[in-house]
């Protein structure tokens, strides 16, 4: 059972650190300059950008769940469990970021939530 807990931390973090990475660097990519003038400045404006240091903080603690589930489940199960993460963003990408999620996407969505159950069943 603490196996699908960590399943579960390690998607929603990655997804809503994969988010608040695409809301911040959206918010970050406005600024003037070109060549290593841009590059800084983009630099800067990043690590005052909390979505984006948010999203870092996501990020590792996606890591410590993959980590601690390698401890105790195989891989094979891992992955395709992970998988999840691309159903968690296209919802958050549609309902926070406000996204157009066409058909297809969905599709592709429902596609890959059918391969997590097909892996995870024994």
């Amino acid at each position: 059972m603490s196996g699908w807990i960590l399943i579960a931390v390690m998607v929603l973090s990655d997804a809503s650190s994969d988010v608040l990475m695409s809301r911040g660097m959206k918010k970050s990519a406005d600024v003037p300059g070109d060549g290593l003038v841009y590059l800084r400045r983009l630099v800067q404006g990043a690590l005052r950008n909390l979505d984006l240091l948010f999203s870092i903080t996501l990020a590792a603690i996606h890591f410590a769940a993959f980590l601690a589930l390698l401890s105790f489940w195989d891989l094979s199960l891992i992955v395709p469990a992970g998988a999840l993460d691309y159903v968690v963003g296209a919802l958050g990408a549609r309902f926070v970021l406000g996204e157009t999620v066409n058909r297809t996407r969905w599709m592709g969505v429902c596609l890959i939530s059918i391969g997590v159950a097909l892996a995870a069943a024994n």
